[in-house]
Formats: structure tokens, sequence, C-alpha cells
């Protein structure tokens, strides 16, 4: 008997919505982000991450430079935790 995983790691196939938290809703109503799906995909987080730099006050000409690298949200994560350590 094979105990290889067959179904791709959910990690890097989609990930809940930052937004609402995998719930699909924000009060009564439909999260905007994940329009109720509860998940979203590689592109969507990483928008939704730079869009919260940005929010967060993150220097605007690095994160224009992070849109045209679209790294991977790990390390948006680390340069989130960065940017905010050095506010």
């Amino acid at each position: 008997m094979n105990n290889i995983l067959t179904t791709p790691d959910p990690v890097t196939t989609h990930w809940d919505c930052p937004e609402c938290g995998g719930t699909g809703t924000l009060s009564p109503e439909i999260c905007p982000v994940c329009l109720g799906a509860k998940y979203i995909d590689l592109a969507t987080i990483t928008k939704w991450m730079l869009d919260f730099m940005e929010s967060r006050g993150c220097d605007r000409a690095e994160i224009d430079r992070l849109r045209t690298e679209s790294p991977d949200p790990l390390t948006l994560t680390f340069c989130l935790e960065v940017c905010i350590a050095l506010k």
C-alpha cells in the first residue's frame, strides 16, 4: 500500500480569506474579498496583502516594486512584519 499524498497541499492551492477569516461573511453581509467563497487563490491573497501593507503606511515605492515582482504570500508576510516593526 502506498501512503503518498495524491491531492495538492491546500496551503498552496487556496488560502482562508484574511478579511472574513474563512467564514464567507462580514457581519450579516457577504465578504467583499472572497465573495462568500471562504477562501481565495494565490493572486488574490497577494493583492490583499499588498493593499493591507499600503493601508498600514508601508513605503509606496517598495509596495509598487513588490507588485511587479509578484512574490509569494509568505515573503509578503515577512515584508509586512518588517514594515510594521520599522514604524
